[in-house]
C-alpha cells in the first residue's frame, strides 16, 4: 500500500472524529429541544407569554435568515451542496466559519419546530470539517475529494448511527461513482462517528415499534397488499417533491417582503405546535407514540396529519434555512404506513398489532421513492430501527415503489436541488474551466502520451504533472500517481465529472 493511501486513510479517521464530536452535540441538543418546546405550548400560558414567544422566534428567525444571506452554501440541507464540492463547482471558503454557522442557525431553527430533519445539516458540516483537515493537512484536488466524501458520510452516519447505509449513499447518491478509496474512506470515517453516537447516544427510540409478521394473511394477499401499499407511497412520493421545487419558486414569488414571509412561517408553526406538538421538527416522537398498538388514531385524523406534514415540510424548506429533509420524509413514510394498516383494519384483514410493520417499510419505500436510492433506503431504516427480521418484505416494497416511481417520472430530489444551485445561464456559457484527476493503477491513461488520450467531445489537455514537475504532453507517458489537468466547458461538469474520473481510475 503507498503512504500517499495511508495518509488518506488516517485522514478520514480523523475526519470521522472531529465529525462526530460536532454532529452528535447537534443531534443531542436538536433531540432535547423536543422537551423544551413542549413547555412553550401549553394553554394556560398568559396571553402575553404566547405574544412574547412568537416575537422572540421570530427575531431567531431573522438572525438565521441574515446568517444564511451572508453564507448562502449553508442555506437548506447542505447535501447538494457537498456533491457540487466534490465537483469543485463550489468552494468551502473559511469552512470554519461556515461550520459555526450551519451549527447554530440548523439547531435554532429546527429546534423552534420548523419541519426539517438533522441529517442534511450533519452531512455538509462534515464536509466543512474535511475541508478544514484537508486544508491543514496540504491535501491535494483528489485527496480532498475523497475526504468530503468521507465527511459526509461520517455527518450521516452519526445522525442515524448507520455507518453502511451512510457509506452506500456516498456511492448511490452522492458520488454516483464505486471505487475502493471512495469507499474506505466513508466507510473509515463513518463507522468511527457512528460508534461515537452509539457510545454517547445509545438509546434505539424505535425499538419499541412491533415489526411482527402479519400471518393472519396469506402470502397471495400480503403480496397483492404490497403492490397498493407501493402505488400509495409513490403517489405521496410524487406529491412531496413537487410539492418542495414548487414551494421553493413559489415562495421567493410571494410579492411581500422577507421578513413578513418569515412571520407567517413562525405563525404556523406555533399553531401547529398548539395542534400536535410532535410533529414539529423531525415528528419522530409522533412517529413512535402512533407505532404502539394501543395507539387509536382516526383515518380522517390521520390524512390531515399526513398532508400537514407533507406540505408543511416544503414550505420549512421554502425559507432557505439551514435544514434536511431526511427525517420528516422517513416520518411521513411512517404515518402514511400507519394509514395503510388502518384500511387494512377496517376492513378485516390485519390485526391492530402489525401496524409497525407497514410503518417501519414506509418509512424505507417512500425515501426510495424520492430519493432514488433504494439500496440507501433499505439499510439506513434496517440500521436505524434494528428490525431485521421484515428485510425480505422491506425489499419487495422498496423495489416495487421504485419501478411505480419510475413509471410515473419521479426524478431523485438531490439531483433536482442540485440543478437549482447552478448559475443561472450556465447551459449558454462558454466559459472554460480546468479541473484535475489522479491517475491511479489500472486506469486506461497509463502508459500514453497524454496528447494520445480519447477524452470526451469538448475536453482537450492542459497539463499534466509528475511529482509537481510538468511533463511533456507529447513525450512522456503518464504513470500512477501522476496530476492530469483537463480544460472543459463549465456547463458539461457535471456531465464529464464521472467519466473523466473513471478514465483516471481515481
Amino acid at each position: 500500500m503507498k503512504f500517499s493511501h495511508i495518509k488518506l486513510y488516517v485522514l478520514s479517521l480523523f475526519v470521522g472524529i472531529l465529525t462526530g464530536f460536532v454532529t452528535i452535540p447537534y443531534r443531542y441538543l436538536l433531540e432535547k429541544s423536543d422537551i423544551f418546546r413542549a413547555y412553550f405550548f401549553v394553554e394556560h400560558h398568559s396571553w402575553w407569554f404566547h405574544l412574547l414567544t412568537v416575537a422572540i422566534m421570530w427575531i431567531i428567525a431573522l438572525f438565521i435568515y441574515i446568517s444564511v444571506k451572508k453564507f448562502p452554501i449553508i442555506s437548506g440541507s447542505g447535501i447538494p451542496q457537498v456533491e457540487g464540492a466534490i465537483y469543485g463547482r463550489f468552494k468551502f471558503s473559511y469552512p470554519f466559519r461556515l461550520l459555526i454557522a450551519k451549527f447554530w442557525s440548523g439547531v435554532a431553527g429546527i429546534g423552534m419546530g420548523l419541519s426539517l430533519g438533522r441529517e442534511g445539516p450533519s452531512v455538509q458540516m462534515g464536509g466543512f470539517i474535511a475541508r478544514i483537515i484537508g486544508k491543514w493537512s496540504k491535501a491535494n484536488v483528489s485527496e480532498q475529494r475523497y475526504l468530503y466524501t468521507g465527511g459526509a458520510s461520517a455527518g450521516l452516519a452519526s445522525a442515524f448511527t448507520a455507518p453502511l447505509a451512510s457509506t452506500i449513499f456516498i456511492v448511490e447518491e452522492i458520488e454516483k461513482f464505486d471505487s475502493v478509496k471512495i469507499i474506505i474512506t466513508s466507510l473509515l470515517a463513518s463507522t468511527v462517528s457512528a460508534w461515537m453516537a452509539s457510545i454517547i447516544l445509545p438509546t434505539n427510540i424505535y425499538a419499541p415499534i412491533q415489526t411482527t409478521w402479519p400471518e393472519e394473511m396469506s402470502t397471495f394477499s400480503l403480496f397483492i397488499t404490497f403492490i397498493f401499499f407501493s402505488i400509495l407511497l409513490t403517489g405521496a412520493g410524487k406529491l412531496f417533491n413537487s410539492s418542495l421545487l414548487n414551494f421553493q419558486k413559489k415562495f421567493k414569488q410571494m410579492p411581500i417582503p422577507i421578513y413578513w414571509k418569515i412571520l407567517i412561517i413562525i405563525l404556523l408553526t406555533y399553531l401547529l405546535g398548539f395542534f400536535c406538538t410532535d410533529l414539529l421538527a423531525g415528528g419522530e416522537r409522533f412517529l413512535i407514540q402512533q407505532s404502539s398498538p394501543l395507539a387509536y388514531t382516526g383515518i380522517v385524523y390521520l390524512t390531515i396529519i399526513i398532508f400537514i406534514k407533507i406540505f408543511y415540510t416544503p414550505l420549512c424548506y421554502a425559507t432557505g434555512f439551514p435544514g434536511g429533509i431526511f427525517l420528516p420524509l422517513l416520518v411521513c413514510g411512517g404515518l402514511l404506513g400507519k394509514w395503510f394498516s388502518l384500511i387494512l383494519i377496517q376492513i378485516g384483514l390485519l390485526n391492530a398489532a402489525h401496524t409497525g410493520f407497514f410503518m417501519v417499510i414506509g418509512m424505507s419505500a417512500l425515501f426510495s421513492v424520492v430519493v432514488r436510492s433504494p439500496i440507501t433506503g433499505i439499510i439506513l431504516i434496517l440500521e436505524m430501527t434494528q428490525k431485521f427480521n421484515i428485510l425480505f418484505p422491506m425489499i419487495i416494497v422498496v423495489s416495487l415503489s421504485y419501478f411505480f416511481s419510475q413509471i410515473v417520472n419521479v426524478k431523485p430530489i438531490y439531483d433536482m436541488l442540485y440543478q437549482r444551485l447552478l448559475p443561472t445561464g450556465l447551459q449558454n456559457s462558454d466559459r472554460r474551466i480546468t479541473i484535475s484527476f489522479n491517475i491511479n493503477d489500472s486506469s486506461y491513461m497509463i502508459n500514453k502520451c497524454p496528447y494520445e488520450l480519447q477524452l470526451p467531445q469538448g475536453c482537450t489537455i492542459f497539463s499534466a504533472k509528475r511529482h509537481n514537475q510538468e511533463l511533456s504532453l507529447k513525450k512522456d507517458k503518464l504513470k500512477s500517481g501522476d496530476e492530469l489537468y483537463i480544460e472543459l466547458y463549465s456547463r458539461d461538469l457535471e456531465t464529464l465529472y464521472r467519466p473523466l474520473r473513471s478514465m483516471a481510475n481515481e
